[in-house]
């Protein structure tokens, strides 16, 4: 149900230290898991929640009332939080004569055996003038126990509207806003039902969720606190208060919480990634690696995630690690999705990781030559000519390339790369060839005109040049390109 409820006015060494951290994980791990076999592993509503799946924490989905045999009696906590008090205080309780005070205990049996009935007599006693506001909330309970959402919020702002202060029906309300997903009114209630005394670990921890869904982060931690000071076994609101923190981005204490958790549940695989998402916030990224690798431990690391392991070893410098983690992402997949491997070759060798580099791209061929598609196989030959070029191996790279712009004349990266290849070598002729030819491709004609520029330039072509770069810049504009022109433009003039 959408929020389309009632409403009122709006109210050291690097390799050493990651095998330190990778050991300290594991240990971690083993140790909580000594008899070898995985805990239970509990999920929380409130991280669903998070996910964007709203499920009331203990006692308010209706579906879930429906789902149980006794859908709501039997629950002692719902009675207390739904019905309230059957006492009275003159302070929070509407008044009542003592005729309707008569026909609320002749009635107050039926509610559970008898609810339809109940509603009926309900209904003819708040037909009466003047009528106690206690009726209009018991049958505001009523539809709530039914799923009739709407008429459950008229029949509490009824009540409300009667005696300002109800202060169960500001909290029954508040509960069925936040359901709606009418947050803000759903925190005006419930604050007002706390104000009114209804000091309790729901009435906080749903407050607190309704400030984190409206990114009040710092109202949210404080809610989530004072729930966990009054229900410290409800896991929810423990969870709740690390998620307020991490979007204030106070990852060291995200950190330490998480500790905790896992201590307490080592096979949540979330708690795990949570905490490597904190480490990572806070720029630890080999302690996020490490919890990565406990991750993958466990059978619970995502290709993706197998990805960003890479990345961090590829950023700390460990290529070989980075390649070992690349390959994993790799074989996750089956074997079939090559863009993971061969993106990660290119990752590799951009940081001159040619060894690394290369060995994946012999685990590619090996393991999925078959699988290869035409463009799969030309971009791991072109991968193969950079590593031939860095590694000095010029004449086989030459005649890779020449095979890759034979089967794709319309391949710009490697014309550019025959057009370099050429320019080193000093057959500009050739050279010229291939860059005006990769000009001829709209998506690398600034590179290729370019390059074309600096040809010119080095055989005393100025004025060739000029235009070239012109063009080039307005099709790409870029500092350098910029500063090369100025400076050919400049020189041109001091010959006049």
């Amino acid at each position: 149900m959408k929020a389309s409820l009632p409403s009122q006015q709006p109210g050291t060494d690097r390799r050493k230290k990651l095998k330190e951290a990778q050991k300290a994980g594991a240990d971690r791990l083993s140790c909580l898991l000594h008899a070898g076999s995985f805990k239970p592993c509990f999920r929380n509503t409130l991280f669903a929640f998070f996910c964007g799946q709203f499920i009331p924490a203990l006692f308010l989905s209706a579906a879930a009332l429906h789902a149980a045999p006794n859908p709501v009696w039997d629950n002692p906590l719902f009675q207390k939080k739904l019905l309230g008090s059957f006492g009275f205080s003159s302070e929070v309780e509407p008044p009542m004569s003592e005729t309707e005070m008569a026909d609320y205990e002749q009635i107050l049996p039926l509610i559970k055996d008898e609810p339809d009935t109940a509603l009926q007599y309900l209904e003819r006693l708040r037909a009466l003038p003047d009528s106690s506001a206690r009726f209009d909330f018991l049958i505001g309970n009523l539809h709530f126990q039914n799923d009739r959402k709407q008429q459950a919020a008229a029949d509490f702002i009824k009540a409300i509207g009667k005696f300002p202060d109800y202060r169960q029906a500001h909290a029954n309300l508040a509960i069925l806003y936040a359901q709606a997903g009418a947050h803000n009114e759903a925190v005006r209630h419930f604050t007002e039902a706390i104000r009114l005394g209804a000091v309790d670990a729901t009435n906080y921890g749903l407050l607190a969720i309704s400030h984190l869904t409206l990114e009040n982060f710092t109202a949210a931690e404080e809610a989530f606190r004072l729930a966990m000071v009054l229900a410290p076994d409800i896991k929810d609101w423990e969870m709740g208060l690390m998620r307020s923190l991490y979007m204030q981005e106070r990852f060291p204490e995200v950190v330490s919480m998480l500790d905790r958790m896992i201590a307490a549940n080592p096979a949540d695989d979330s708690l795990w990634t949570l905490q490597a998402n904190a480490h990572m916030g806070r720029k630890d990224m080999l302690a996020a690696a490490a919890n990565y690798e406990v991750l993958h431990q466990m059978g619970k690391l995502e290709t993706a995630q197998l990805s960003t392991l890479g990345d961090i070893y590829v950023n700390e410098g460990m290529l070989e690690a980075a390649a070992d983690a690349y390959l994993r992402a790799y074989e996750k997949t089956g074997g079939g999705d090559v863009s993971v491997p061969l993106r990660a070759a290119e990752i590799l060798l951009a940081k001159e990781g040619f060894k690394a580099s290369r060995g994946l791209l012999q685990k590619v061929q090996s393991a999925g030559e078959s699988k290869l598609t035409p463009e799969d196989r030309r971009r791991v030959m072109k991968l193969e000519a950079k590593i031939g070029m860095a590694e000095g191996r010029e004449v086989e790279a030459l005649k890779i390339l020449t095979q890759v712009a034979e089967q794709d004349p319309l391949d710009g990266e490697t014309l550019l790369m025959l057009g370099g290849h050429y320019q080193k070598e000093g057959n500009n002729e050739k050279a010229a060839f291939y860059y005006e030819t990769a000009g001829n491709i709209e998506a690398f004609e600034a590179d290729a005109k370019t390059r074309l520029a600096q040809l010119y330039t080095g055989m005393g072509k100025y004025a060739e040049a000029i235009p070239l770069l012109k063009r080039a810049q307005d099709l790409k504009p870029r500092d350098s390109v910029a500063k090369f022109l100025e400076d050919l433009e400049r020189f041109m003039k001091s010959r006049r």
